[in-house]
């Protein structure tokens, strides 16, 4: 596959489809004839869970049920839904004209599941307590100068900013869950969402309807009750899905897609190309060997990307080009392909003096195709020099330390898809939250912030010089692009992806009879 200066054109995001989507050599599997949502019932789902799963909403996007949960019990500032941004608890988000300043409206008529309503004061105050804790959202909302933003009335607030950023309303639409003001009880903190917590355990967790939820005229909650299950093994998830112990299972192997797309007991759901996640080797810069240049660019000449997508994803993903965000406006299509070549990743080792390179790379099968990609890696690189060793991790435990994900030398990715205005500034460069490759260099940074500042056909110019810089000097060797495999019965509809495949939103899926 060319992947290089004649790309085809971007495709249209579709959002998450149901049923196998007609490419990739998958059997056509249509869903036309949809009816009427039907109200009830009992939804049973299972997700990959970690050691660290809990009720706080502060830690809502550390593992994949807990996201799933999230989104069902807080909604969100705004999401977004086949790359445009769908309002949620805010009605707009305008800039003034350097984009230093933002204005948000906060909806009107939306009530927390204790009857509260909700006002600016809420945002504000949801606002400063994600700043003040580790995680994602904090990385989102890094622009944001709190002290000097404020309340205009109960539904406007202005929010001020420490540098010009022209998308920030998309860093809103990132989950940017919100709870009352005053909260102290995280754990048991209330949500606005269309379903509250009823009871939570490690192993599940039962959550029902709230039928005086302020957007049910728009959809659901249709069902009576979700309950989320937290199986890390993903045969296991499969398992149960098919004696009946599940109804929907997220996080399937690829070999599900494979073996199962003829079942008839089965409905497979297939992430769209704008929404395939990205697999990647990261090498961090600042940590031996991967603070010398030549061994980063040797071993991604080392890499087969080509035997990658045949073996990992079973011919159903896509070679990448060390770049994130293929299919999306701003990508850069321009870039030069990178081939594999052993012997010029050879003769980079012995420019810079090296036979050979010793590491060890940490994996897990938390997700699918990193622990696969990573024991393909150790043969293909052999013969350029690089001597790997296998460090494979317990899937409960490989987020569970975010120091040393931000610290290891050698590690597989698996980079979910985000808007790239979002995506670069959040794992490059200085004020990286999730900077897996190490520091930036003042250039990179220079030209983050402004790719931040821009909008409109500047943001695709600016957008595009981050992403040849990082293709040139970056740590991410990023391989192939990987689709998200869900499978359930079919009696299950209604699940939607707005901006998450692998953490779905549940909140309008509904159960047909049986």
């Amino acid at each position: 596959m060319n992947q290089g200066l004649t790309r085809r054109t971007l495709i249209k995001a579709m959002g998450i489809t149901a049923g196998i989507a007609m490419t990739n050599s998958f059997a056509p599997y249509a869903w036309a004839d949809e009816v009427k949502p039907i109200r009830g019932g009992v939804l049973k789902a299972a997700f990959a869970g970690s050691s660290s799963d809990s009720t706080n909403v502060l830690r809502s996007t550390y593992s994949n049920i807990d996201y799933v949960r999230a989104r069902l019990i807080w909604d969100s500032l705004a999401e977004i839904d086949d790359q445009k941004i769908v309002w949620r608890l805010m009605e707009s988000a305008e800039p003034n004209s350097d984009a230093t300043r933002w204005t948000l409206k906060i909806r009107r008529g939306v009530t927390f599941s204790d009857g509260r309503k909700l006002t600016s004061r809420d945002v504000i105050f949801s606002l400063r307590t994600w700043m003040s804790q580790p995680g994602s959202q904090s990385g989102w909302l890094k622009p944001l100068n709190l002290s000097a933003s404020r309340v205009e009335d109960e539904s406007t607030l202005t929010l001020q900013l420490n540098k010009p950023v022209g998308t920030f309303d998309l860093l809103l639409a990132q989950s940017i869950f919100i709870f009352p003001e005053n909260t102290q009880d995280f754990s048991a903190a209330i949500g606005s969402g269309p379903y509250s917590l009823k009871s939570w355990s490690q192993d599940e967790s039962i959550l029902q309807a709230r039928r005086d939820y302020w957007d049910s005229a728009n959809g659901g909650p249709w069902l009576d009750e979700i309950h989320l299950h937290a199986i890390s093994d993903t045969s296991a998830r499969l398992n149960g899905l098919k004696a009946g112990q599940f109804d929907y299972a997220g996080g399937m192997a690829l070999l599900t897609a494979r073996a199962e797309q003829s079942n008839p007991a089965l409905k497979l759901w297939h992430s769209s190309k704008a929404e395939m996640s990205n697999l990647a080797i990261s090498m961090n810069l600042s940590k031996a060997p991967f603070n010398n240049p030549e061994v980063v660019e040797a071993l991604k000449y080392s890499i087969d990307r080509e035997a990658m997508v045949r073996a990992v994803t079973m011919g159903l993903g896509e070679v990448a080009n060390d770049a994130l965000g293929e299919g999306q406006p701003w990508f850069n299509t321009e870039l030069p392909v990178r081939h594999y070549d052993v012997d010029r990743a050879k003769t980079i080792l012995k420019k810079a003096g090296l036979a050979s390179v010793n590491a060890s790379i940490r994996t897990s099968d938390y997700e699918y195709g990193t622990a696969e990609s990573a024991t393909l890696l150790l043969r293909q690189v052999k013969g350029a020099g690089f001597n790997l060793s296998l460090n494979r991790v317990p899937a409960a435990d490989y987020y569970s330390d975010f120091n040393l994900l931000l610290n290891t030398p050698l590690q597989t990715n698996l980079y979910r898809p985000m808007p790239l205005p979002v995506a670069l500034p959040f794992y490059y460069g200085s004020e990286a939250p999730w900077s897996f490759t190490g520091p930036a260099s003042p250039q990179l940074d220079k030209l983050i912030n402004a790719m931040q500042a821009a909008r409109g056909d500047e943001l695709r110019t600016r957008t595009a010089e981050v992403q040849q810089w990082l293709w040139q000097h970056g740590g991410d060797a990023i391989f192939a692009r990987i689709p998200s495999i869900a499978a359930s019965t079919p009696l299950v509809s209604g699940v939607r992806a707005a901006g998450f495949f692998d953490y779905p939103l549940l909140r309008d899926a509904w159960l047909r009879p049986s």
